[in-house]
Protein backbone atom coordinates (compact mmCIF):
# COMPACT_ATOMS: atom_id res chain seq x y z
CA UNK A 1 0.00 0.00 0.00
CA UNK A 2 1.40 3.42 -0.95
CA UNK A 3 1.48 5.57 2.18
CA UNK A 4 2.72 8.77 0.56
CA UNK A 5 -0.65 10.61 0.14
CA UNK A 6 -1.37 10.07 3.85
CA UNK A 7 1.74 12.05 4.78
CA UNK A 8 1.00 15.18 2.76
CA UNK A 9 -1.35 16.64 5.35
CA UNK A 10 1.26 16.18 8.06
CA UNK A 11 3.90 17.89 5.96
CA UNK A 12 1.65 20.86 5.26
CA UNK A 13 1.07 21.19 9.00
CA UNK A 14 4.78 20.96 9.78
CA UNK A 15 5.68 23.60 7.24
CA UNK A 16 3.23 25.98 8.84
CA UNK A 17 1.10 26.61 5.75
CA UNK A 18 -2.12 28.42 6.55
CA UNK A 19 -3.88 29.00 3.24
CA UNK A 20 -5.68 26.51 1.03
CA UNK A 21 -3.71 27.73 -1.99
CA UNK A 22 -0.39 27.03 -0.30
CA UNK A 23 -1.56 23.66 0.90
CA UNK A 24 -2.84 22.62 -2.53
CA UNK A 25 0.42 23.70 -4.15
CA UNK A 26 2.50 21.67 -1.71
CA UNK A 27 0.23 18.68 -2.18
CA UNK A 28 0.39 18.97 -5.98
CA UNK A 29 4.19 19.31 -6.03
CA UNK A 30 4.82 16.47 -3.64
CA UNK A 31 2.40 14.04 -5.24
CA UNK A 32 4.48 14.31 -8.42
CA UNK A 33 7.14 12.40 -6.53
CA UNK A 34 5.15 9.16 -6.63
CA UNK A 35 6.61 8.34 -10.04
CA UNK A 36 10.14 8.46 -8.65
CA UNK A 37 9.35 5.85 -6.03
CA UNK A 38 7.97 3.27 -8.43
CA UNK A 39 9.85 0.07 -7.74
CA UNK A 40 12.06 1.58 -5.00
CA UNK A 41 12.58 -0.85 -2.14
CA UNK A 42 11.07 0.30 1.16
CA UNK A 43 10.07 3.56 -0.59
CA UNK A 44 13.42 5.08 0.36
CA UNK A 45 15.98 6.79 -1.90
CA UNK A 46 18.02 8.96 0.45
CA UNK A 47 17.65 7.41 3.89
CA UNK A 48 17.80 4.12 5.72
CA UNK A 49 17.37 3.09 9.33
CA UNK A 50 20.93 4.25 10.09
CA UNK A 51 20.44 7.78 8.75
CA UNK A 52 21.12 9.75 5.58
CA UNK A 53 23.13 8.31 2.71
CA UNK A 54 26.18 9.79 0.99
CA UNK A 55 23.87 10.87 -1.85
CA UNK A 56 21.75 12.85 0.59
CA UNK A 57 24.83 14.51 2.06
CA UNK A 58 26.00 15.57 -1.41
CA UNK A 59 22.54 16.93 -2.19
CA UNK A 60 22.46 18.91 1.06
CA UNK A 61 25.84 20.39 0.16
CA UNK A 62 24.64 21.57 -3.25
CA UNK A 63 21.39 22.99 -1.87
CA UNK A 64 23.24 24.75 0.92
CA UNK A 65 25.81 26.25 -1.44
CA UNK A 66 23.04 27.53 -3.73
CA UNK A 67 21.16 29.05 -0.81
CA UNK A 68 18.05 26.87 -0.79
CA UNK A 69 16.67 24.36 1.72
CA UNK A 70 19.51 25.02 4.09
CA UNK A 71 17.67 23.33 6.97
CA UNK A 72 16.68 20.13 5.19
CA UNK A 73 19.46 18.17 6.87
CA UNK A 74 18.95 19.79 10.27
CA UNK A 75 17.04 18.46 13.24
CA UNK A 76 13.90 20.35 12.25
CA UNK A 77 12.35 17.22 10.80
CA UNK A 78 13.96 14.69 13.14
CA UNK A 79 10.62 13.30 14.37
CA UNK A 80 9.15 13.03 10.87
CA UNK A 81 8.32 9.59 9.47
CA UNK A 82 11.38 8.32 7.58
CA UNK A 83 9.42 7.84 4.35
CA UNK A 84 8.06 11.35 4.43
CA UNK A 85 11.47 12.74 5.30
CA UNK A 86 12.96 10.84 2.34
CA UNK A 87 10.46 12.55 0.06
CA UNK A 88 11.52 15.93 1.38
CA UNK A 89 14.95 15.27 -0.13
CA UNK A 90 13.40 14.17 -3.42
CA UNK A 91 11.14 17.22 -3.46
CA UNK A 92 14.14 19.46 -2.87
CA UNK A 93 16.03 17.86 -5.76
CA UNK A 94 13.04 18.19 -8.12
CA UNK A 95 12.65 21.83 -7.16
CA UNK A 96 16.36 22.39 -7.79
CA UNK A 97 16.03 20.85 -11.25
CA UNK A 98 13.03 23.14 -11.93
CA UNK A 99 15.08 26.19 -11.00
CA UNK A 100 18.04 25.10 -13.09
CA UNK A 101 15.78 24.43 -16.05
CA UNK A 102 14.24 27.88 -15.64
CA UNK A 103 17.67 29.56 -15.59
CA UNK A 104 18.74 27.60 -18.65
CA UNK A 105 15.41 28.17 -20.41
CA UNK A 106 14.45 24.55 -20.99
CA UNK A 107 11.71 22.08 -20.06
CA UNK A 108 12.18 20.52 -16.62
CA UNK A 109 10.13 17.44 -17.50
CA UNK A 110 13.11 15.98 -19.37
CA UNK A 111 15.23 16.34 -16.23
CA UNK A 112 12.60 14.52 -14.17
CA UNK A 113 12.52 11.69 -16.71
CA UNK A 114 16.33 11.45 -16.61
CA UNK A 115 16.24 11.36 -12.81
CA UNK A 116 13.81 8.45 -12.83
CA UNK A 117 16.17 6.48 -15.10
CA UNK A 118 19.14 7.41 -12.91
CA UNK A 119 17.41 6.12 -9.77
CA UNK A 120 16.49 2.84 -11.45
CA UNK A 121 20.09 2.36 -12.62
CA UNK A 122 21.62 3.22 -9.25
CA UNK A 123 23.54 6.19 -10.66
CA UNK A 124 22.26 8.89 -8.32
CA UNK A 125 25.65 9.90 -6.92
CA UNK A 126 27.13 10.62 -10.36
CA UNK A 127 23.94 12.43 -11.37
CA UNK A 128 24.17 14.82 -8.40
CA UNK A 129 27.82 15.49 -9.17
CA UNK A 130 26.79 16.58 -12.68
CA UNK A 131 24.16 19.06 -11.51
CA UNK A 132 26.63 21.93 -11.37
CA UNK A 133 29.04 22.78 -14.23
CA UNK A 134 32.54 21.33 -14.01
CA UNK A 135 34.50 24.58 -14.27
CA UNK A 136 37.26 25.02 -11.69
CA UNK A 137 35.70 28.35 -10.72
CA UNK A 138 32.54 26.56 -9.54
CA UNK A 139 34.35 24.36 -7.03
CA UNK A 140 36.38 27.35 -5.85
CA UNK A 141 33.37 29.55 -5.16
CA UNK A 142 31.57 26.65 -3.43
CA UNK A 143 34.56 26.19 -1.15
CA UNK A 144 34.66 29.92 -0.37
CA UNK A 145 30.94 29.95 0.46
CA UNK A 146 31.62 27.30 3.10
CA UNK A 147 34.62 29.20 4.44
CA UNK A 148 32.55 32.36 4.82
CA UNK A 149 29.70 30.49 6.49
CA UNK A 150 32.01 29.76 9.40
CA UNK A 151 32.09 33.54 9.98
CA UNK A 152 28.32 34.12 9.95
CA UNK A 153 27.97 34.19 13.73
CA UNK A 154 30.51 36.97 14.07
CA UNK A 155 29.20 40.29 15.31
CA UNK A 156 30.41 42.14 12.23
CA UNK A 157 31.37 45.71 13.17
CA UNK A 158 31.16 48.79 10.99
CA UNK A 159 33.79 51.35 10.08
CA UNK A 160 33.36 55.06 9.52
CA UNK A 161 35.23 57.41 7.23
CA UNK A 162 38.47 58.06 9.12
CA UNK A 163 41.79 59.50 7.94
CA UNK A 164 44.43 57.88 10.12
CA UNK A 165 47.99 59.09 10.39
CA UNK A 166 50.93 56.70 10.34
CA UNK A 167 51.74 55.67 13.90
CA UNK A 168 48.36 56.81 15.25
CA UNK A 169 46.84 54.67 18.01
CA UNK A 170 43.07 54.20 18.08
CA UNK A 171 40.41 51.66 18.98
CA UNK A 172 39.12 52.09 15.42
CA UNK A 173 42.50 50.88 14.12
CA UNK A 174 42.12 47.81 16.36
CA UNK A 175 38.69 47.17 14.80
CA UNK A 176 39.99 47.76 11.27
CA UNK A 177 42.96 45.44 11.75
CA UNK A 178 40.66 42.70 13.09
CA UNK A 179 38.26 43.03 10.12
CA UNK A 180 41.09 42.89 7.58
CA UNK A 181 42.58 39.86 9.34
CA UNK A 182 39.26 37.97 9.34
CA UNK A 183 38.87 38.72 5.62
CA UNK A 184 42.39 37.49 4.86
CA UNK A 185 43.89 40.83 3.80
CA UNK A 186 46.25 40.82 6.81
CA UNK A 187 48.02 37.61 7.73
CA UNK A 188 47.39 36.34 11.24
CA UNK A 189 51.15 36.07 11.68
CA UNK A 190 51.35 39.85 11.27
CA UNK A 191 48.93 40.48 14.13
CA UNK A 192 51.33 41.48 16.92
CA UNK A 193 49.76 42.20 20.32
CA UNK A 194 51.58 45.45 21.09
CA UNK A 195 50.75 47.01 17.70
CA UNK A 196 47.12 45.98 17.41
CA UNK A 197 45.80 49.53 17.80
CA UNK A 198 48.54 51.30 15.81
CA UNK A 199 48.04 52.44 12.23
CA UNK A 200 51.19 51.04 10.63
CA UNK A 201 52.36 49.84 7.17
CA UNK A 202 50.79 46.41 7.80
CA UNK A 203 47.33 48.00 8.06
CA UNK A 204 47.97 50.13 4.97
CA UNK A 205 49.07 47.03 3.04
CA UNK A 206 45.91 45.26 4.25
CA UNK A 207 43.70 48.10 3.02
CA UNK A 208 45.41 47.98 -0.38
CA UNK A 209 44.88 44.22 -0.57
CA UNK A 210 41.20 44.69 0.29
CA UNK A 211 40.81 47.44 -2.32
CA UNK A 212 42.52 45.36 -5.00
CA UNK A 213 40.21 42.38 -4.33
CA UNK A 214 37.16 44.61 -4.56
CA UNK A 215 38.09 46.41 -7.78
CA UNK A 216 38.48 49.73 -5.93
CA UNK A 217 41.08 52.47 -6.27
CA UNK A 218 44.20 51.10 -4.56
CA UNK A 219 45.34 54.04 -2.43
CA UNK A 220 45.71 52.49 1.04
CA UNK A 221 43.29 54.96 2.63
CA UNK A 222 39.85 54.51 4.14
CA UNK A 223 37.92 56.39 1.48
CA UNK A 224 34.15 56.11 1.13
CA UNK A 225 34.00 53.18 -1.37
CA UNK A 226 36.40 51.20 0.85
CA UNK A 227 34.38 51.85 4.00
CA UNK A 228 31.15 50.86 2.26
CA UNK A 229 32.70 47.59 1.08
CA UNK A 230 34.21 46.86 4.52
CA UNK A 231 30.82 47.22 6.17
CA UNK A 232 29.29 44.43 4.07
CA UNK A 233 29.11 41.45 6.41
CA UNK A 234 30.31 37.93 5.60
CA UNK A 235 26.66 36.84 5.63
CA UNK A 236 25.85 39.30 2.85
CA UNK A 237 28.91 38.13 0.91
CA UNK A 238 27.68 34.53 1.14
CA UNK A 239 24.41 35.56 -0.51
CA UNK A 240 26.38 37.40 -3.20
CA UNK A 241 28.54 34.34 -3.86
CA UNK A 242 25.46 32.12 -4.05
CA UNK A 243 23.91 34.44 -6.64
CA UNK A 244 27.09 34.23 -8.70
CA UNK A 245 27.14 30.45 -8.36
CA UNK A 246 23.69 30.40 -9.98
CA UNK A 247 25.09 32.43 -12.89
CA UNK A 248 27.55 29.63 -13.67
CA UNK A 249 24.60 27.30 -14.25
CA UNK A 250 23.73 29.29 -17.38
CA UNK A 251 26.96 28.13 -19.03
CA UNK A 252 27.56 24.79 -20.79
CA UNK A 253 28.01 21.93 -18.32
CA UNK A 254 31.72 21.59 -19.09
CA UNK A 255 34.25 24.08 -20.48
CA UNK A 256 34.90 23.87 -24.25
CA UNK A 257 38.43 23.27 -25.51
CA UNK A 258 38.65 26.88 -26.68
CA UNK A 259 36.47 29.79 -25.59
CA UNK A 260 36.37 33.46 -24.63
CA UNK A 261 34.99 34.62 -21.29
CA UNK A 262 34.07 38.29 -20.88
CA UNK A 263 33.18 39.32 -17.32
CA UNK A 264 31.16 42.54 -17.48
CA UNK A 265 31.72 43.91 -13.91
CA UNK A 266 35.44 43.08 -14.05
CA UNK A 267 35.94 44.72 -17.49
CA UNK A 268 38.06 41.78 -18.66
CA UNK A 269 38.27 39.37 -21.58
CA UNK A 270 40.02 36.03 -21.13
CA UNK A 271 40.70 33.47 -23.85
CA UNK A 272 41.14 29.86 -22.70
CA UNK A 273 42.67 26.98 -24.64
CA UNK A 274 42.44 23.51 -23.08
CA UNK A 275 41.86 25.07 -19.67
CA UNK A 276 44.86 27.40 -19.87
CA UNK A 277 44.60 31.18 -20.03
CA UNK A 278 46.21 32.23 -23.33
CA UNK A 279 45.16 35.86 -23.69
CA UNK A 280 43.72 38.53 -21.42
CA UNK A 281 42.79 42.17 -21.92
CA UNK A 282 40.62 44.96 -20.61
CA UNK A 283 37.27 45.70 -22.19
CA UNK A 284 34.86 48.61 -22.14
CA UNK A 285 31.25 47.54 -21.56
CA UNK A 286 27.86 49.23 -21.63
CA UNK A 287 27.09 52.00 -19.17
CA UNK A 288 24.23 51.35 -16.71
CA UNK A 289 21.76 53.20 -18.97
CA UNK A 290 22.67 50.92 -21.90
CA UNK A 291 23.96 47.70 -20.28
CA UNK A 292 25.80 44.96 -22.10
CA UNK A 293 23.59 41.84 -21.98
CA UNK A 294 24.65 38.42 -20.74
CA UNK A 295 25.12 36.26 -23.84
CA UNK A 296 26.21 32.78 -24.86
CA UNK A 297 27.31 33.21 -28.45
CA UNK A 298 30.30 32.83 -30.78
CA UNK A 299 32.50 34.91 -33.05
CA UNK A 300 31.53 33.95 -36.59
CA UNK A 301 33.39 36.60 -38.57
CA UNK A 302 35.74 39.58 -38.54
CA UNK A 303 35.36 42.82 -40.47
CA UNK A 304 38.58 44.69 -41.23
CA UNK A 305 38.25 48.46 -41.63
CA UNK A 306 34.54 48.46 -40.84
CA UNK A 307 32.00 51.17 -41.53
CA UNK A 308 30.03 52.33 -38.49
CA UNK A 309 26.31 52.97 -38.74
CA UNK A 310 25.21 54.56 -35.45
CA UNK A 311 21.71 53.90 -34.15
CA UNK A 312 18.98 56.55 -34.41
CA UNK A 313 19.18 56.99 -30.64
CA UNK A 314 22.92 57.74 -30.73
CA UNK A 315 22.45 60.10 -33.68
CA UNK A 316 19.72 62.08 -31.97
CA UNK A 317 21.07 62.13 -28.42
CA UNK A 318 24.79 62.56 -29.11
CA UNK A 319 25.98 63.11 -32.68
CA UNK A 320 23.53 65.81 -33.84
CA UNK A 321 23.92 67.89 -30.64
CA UNK A 322 27.72 67.61 -30.98
CA UNK A 323 27.59 68.71 -34.59
CA UNK A 324 25.41 71.68 -33.63
CA UNK A 325 27.83 72.80 -30.91
CA UNK A 326 30.87 72.15 -33.10
CA UNK A 327 29.91 72.76 -36.75
CA UNK A 328 31.78 70.38 -39.04
CA UNK A 329 32.38 67.82 -36.27
CA UNK A 330 30.78 64.91 -38.15
CA UNK A 331 32.59 65.76 -41.37
CA UNK A 332 35.90 65.92 -39.46
CA UNK A 333 35.20 62.46 -37.99
CA UNK A 334 34.67 60.93 -41.42
CA UNK A 335 30.88 60.69 -41.47
CA UNK A 336 28.89 60.79 -44.70
CA UNK A 337 25.33 60.14 -45.84
CA UNK A 338 24.55 56.89 -47.61
CA UNK A 339 21.34 56.56 -49.64
CA UNK A 340 18.55 54.41 -48.25
CA UNK A 341 15.97 54.40 -51.06
CA UNK A 342 16.46 52.89 -54.52
CA UNK A 343 16.11 56.29 -56.20
CA UNK A 344 19.11 57.68 -54.31
CA UNK A 345 22.42 56.44 -55.68
CA UNK A 346 25.22 58.76 -54.61
CA UNK A 347 26.91 59.24 -51.22
CA UNK A 348 26.58 62.76 -49.81
CA UNK A 349 29.69 64.28 -48.23
CA UNK A 350 29.11 66.51 -45.21
CA UNK A 351 31.69 69.18 -46.01
CA UNK A 352 29.02 71.62 -47.22
CA UNK A 353 26.02 70.36 -45.23
CA UNK A 354 24.77 72.51 -42.34
CA UNK A 355 23.34 71.09 -39.12
CA UNK A 356 19.86 72.17 -40.15
CA UNK A 357 20.16 70.55 -43.59
CA UNK A 358 21.52 67.37 -42.03
CA UNK A 359 18.37 66.84 -39.96
CA UNK A 360 16.26 66.94 -43.10
CA UNK A 361 18.58 64.73 -45.13
CA UNK A 362 18.48 62.00 -42.45
CA UNK A 363 14.91 61.28 -43.53
CA UNK A 364 16.26 59.93 -46.83
CA UNK A 365 19.86 59.02 -46.00
CA UNK A 366 21.70 56.94 -43.43
CA UNK A 367 24.55 58.48 -41.41
CA UNK A 368 27.67 56.31 -41.77
CA UNK A 369 31.26 56.72 -40.56
CA UNK A 370 33.88 55.68 -43.10
CA UNK A 371 36.82 53.39 -42.23
CA UNK A 372 39.90 55.15 -40.90
CA UNK A 373 41.81 56.07 -37.80
CA UNK A 374 38.86 58.07 -36.42
CA UNK A 375 36.26 55.35 -36.91
CA UNK A 376 34.53 54.53 -33.62
CA UNK A 377 34.91 50.79 -34.29
CA UNK A 378 38.63 51.08 -34.84
CA UNK A 379 40.18 48.71 -37.35
CA UNK A 380 38.32 45.50 -36.42
CA UNK A 381 34.75 44.43 -35.75
CA UNK A 382 33.90 40.93 -34.48
CA UNK A 383 30.49 39.51 -35.35
CA UNK A 384 28.66 37.64 -32.56
CA UNK A 385 25.11 36.51 -33.48
CA UNK A 386 22.53 37.88 -31.02
CA UNK A 387 19.22 39.72 -30.96
CA UNK A 388 20.57 42.82 -29.15
CA UNK A 389 22.78 44.19 -31.97
CA UNK A 390 25.85 43.67 -29.78
CA UNK A 391 29.33 43.07 -31.19
CA UNK A 392 32.98 43.27 -30.16
CA UNK A 393 35.20 45.89 -31.74
CA UNK A 394 38.43 47.80 -31.68
CA UNK A 395 38.54 51.46 -30.63
CA UNK A 396 40.77 54.39 -31.61
CA UNK A 397 40.63 55.81 -28.07
CA UNK A 398 43.01 53.50 -26.20
CA UNK A 399 43.46 55.96 -23.33
CA UNK A 400 40.05 55.04 -21.96
CA UNK A 401 41.42 51.67 -20.84
CA UNK A 402 43.62 53.46 -18.30
CA UNK A 403 40.54 54.48 -16.30
CA UNK A 404 38.90 52.54 -13.49
CA UNK A 405 35.27 52.80 -14.57
CA UNK A 406 35.04 51.09 -17.95
CA UNK A 407 31.24 50.96 -18.20
CA UNK A 408 31.17 53.61 -20.92
CA UNK A 409 29.71 52.19 -24.14
CA UNK A 410 26.21 51.93 -25.60
CA UNK A 411 26.23 48.16 -25.02
CA UNK A 412 28.83 46.87 -27.45
CA UNK A 413 32.20 45.71 -26.13
CA UNK A 414 35.38 47.62 -26.98
CA UNK A 415 38.62 45.62 -26.94
CA UNK A 416 41.99 46.75 -25.66
CA UNK A 417 43.89 44.30 -27.92
CA UNK A 418 41.62 43.71 -30.89
CA UNK A 419 44.37 42.69 -33.32
CA UNK A 420 45.83 40.19 -30.85
CA UNK A 421 42.40 38.61 -30.46
CA UNK A 422 41.90 38.39 -34.22
CA UNK A 423 45.16 36.51 -34.66
CA UNK A 424 44.32 34.12 -31.81
CA UNK A 425 40.97 33.06 -33.21
CA UNK A 426 41.93 32.67 -36.86
CA UNK A 427 42.33 29.03 -37.78
CA UNK A 428 45.16 29.38 -40.34
CA UNK A 429 48.33 31.44 -40.71
CA UNK A 430 47.20 32.57 -44.15
CA UNK A 431 44.11 34.16 -42.60
CA UNK A 432 46.30 35.98 -40.06
CA UNK A 433 48.53 37.33 -42.83
CA UNK A 434 45.45 38.39 -44.77
CA UNK A 435 44.21 40.35 -41.75
CA UNK A 436 47.58 42.09 -41.28
CA UNK A 437 47.74 43.10 -44.95
CA UNK A 438 44.19 44.47 -44.89
CA UNK A 439 44.85 46.44 -41.70
CA UNK A 440 47.49 48.48 -43.52
CA UNK A 441 44.89 49.86 -45.92
CA UNK A 442 41.39 51.33 -45.75
CA UNK A 443 39.46 48.83 -47.84
CA UNK A 444 36.74 46.99 -45.95
CA UNK A 445 37.12 43.22 -45.88
CA UNK A 446 35.03 40.52 -44.19
CA UNK A 447 36.54 37.21 -43.06
CA UNK A 448 34.15 34.39 -42.23
CA UNK A 449 35.58 32.03 -39.61
CA UNK A 450 35.71 28.37 -40.55
CA UNK A 451 35.91 27.52 -36.83
CA UNK A 452 33.76 29.99 -34.83
CA UNK A 453 35.03 30.87 -31.35
CA UNK A 454 32.62 30.39 -28.44
CA UNK A 455 32.02 33.53 -26.35
CA UNK A 456 30.55 33.67 -22.84
CA UNK A 457 29.57 37.20 -21.84
CA UNK A 458 28.82 36.79 -18.15
CA UNK A 459 28.09 38.92 -15.09
CA UNK A 460 30.19 37.86 -12.11
CA UNK A 461 30.60 40.15 -9.11
CA UNK A 462 32.21 37.41 -7.00
CA UNK A 463 34.71 34.67 -7.82
CA UNK A 464 37.86 33.06 -6.42
CA UNK A 465 41.14 33.68 -8.23
CA UNK A 466 43.99 31.24 -8.79
CA UNK A 467 45.66 32.26 -5.52
CA UNK A 468 42.53 31.34 -3.58
CA UNK A 469 41.45 34.92 -2.84
CA UNK A 470 37.84 36.04 -3.07
CA UNK A 471 37.50 38.72 -5.75
CA UNK A 472 34.52 41.09 -5.58
CA UNK A 473 33.42 43.79 -8.00
CA UNK A 474 30.89 46.62 -7.84
CA UNK A 475 27.43 45.58 -9.01
CA UNK A 476 27.40 48.13 -11.85
CA UNK A 477 23.98 47.07 -13.21
CA UNK A 478 22.42 46.33 -9.79
CA UNK A 479 21.71 42.73 -10.76
CA UNK A 480 22.74 41.23 -7.43
CA UNK A 481 19.52 42.58 -5.96
CA UNK A 482 17.58 40.16 -8.17
CA UNK A 483 17.71 37.00 -6.09
CA UNK A 484 18.04 34.11 -8.50
CA UNK A 485 17.39 31.70 -5.64
CA UNK A 486 13.97 33.28 -5.21
CA UNK A 487 12.74 32.04 -8.59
Amino acid sequence: MRLWPLFVGSLVFLLGLTTDIEARKIQHDLLKLDLLYEGVDHELIWLDEEGISLNAMVLIGILDDLGIYTDIGSGLYKDLDIRLKDRLYSSALLDLLERISFVKGRDASNERANLLEVIKNGELSAYIDRILPTYDEVSKIRHMIRVYKTQLDLDWPSMTLVHFKLGQSSKKVLRLRWMLTVLGDIKKSELTIYRKSIYDPVVIHGIKSFQRRHGLTVNGTLDEPTVLALNISPKQRVIQMQQNLWRWIMLPSSPPDKYIKINIPDYTLELYVLGELDLTMKVIVGKPSSPTPVLLTQITGITINPYWTPSINIIRSELLPLNSRKPGYLNHKGFELHPVGKNLRSVVKLSNVTSKQLTGLLKRYRLVQSPGEKNALGKLRFTIPNTKSIFLHDTPVKKLFEGENLALSHGCIRLEKAQALSEYILSTKNEAKEIRRALNGLNTKYVSLSDPMLVFIIYLTAWVDNSGKLQLRPDIYHLDTELITGL
